[in-house]
């Protein structure tokens, strides 16, 4: 969603001060009223309330409670796709295993000429096809 990070900054804030704080286990505690509570600001809070409810059981049964390292588990996950997968690589383990494409930078890349695509994902396919890997994922912080 095109939430703006202020609103997604509050929503983390309100489940980290949650009782229990922000774990699979606590999440997994709560009604669904009680998630939606935290992050009704939150574009498609309805949905994404239900896709962190699967998150979290899928963490605590298939990866011991911990965040997945690598691109192909996180976008198993329900509501992660590659933009994501990529960005928590970088900012949780400081992997560089792709770039976190959305709408806005999608857009921009073509107007500069940079890519000729029609998606996102084809965008980040277009660009890591030339941009080097050295770099350490800065394009996502454009």
């Amino acid at each position: 969603s095109q939430t703006k990070d202020q609103v997604v900054a509050e929503a983390m804030q309100n489940l980290k001060d949650s009782p229990g704080g922000l774990t699979p286990e606590s999440v997994l505690a709560m009604t669904d009223e009680e998630l939606k509570g935290y992050i009704f600001k939150v574009g498609f809070h309805n949905n994404k309330t239900k896709y962190i409810k699967q998150a979290a059981q899928i963490l605590i049964d298939e990866h011991g409670g911990k965040v997945p390292r690598t691109a192909k588990e996180l976008t198993a996950l329900p509501g992660i796709g590659p933009k994501m997968a990529y960005i928590i690589l970088k900012v949780a383990y400081n992997v560089v295993d792709g770039i976190g494409v959305d709408t806005h930078m999608h857009r921009i890349f073509n107007v500069l000429g940079w890519v000729s695509s029609k998606q996102p994902e084809q965008t980040r396919v277009q660009l890591e096809s030339w941009l080097p890997r050295e770099g350490g994922g800065g394009v996502n912080v454009l």
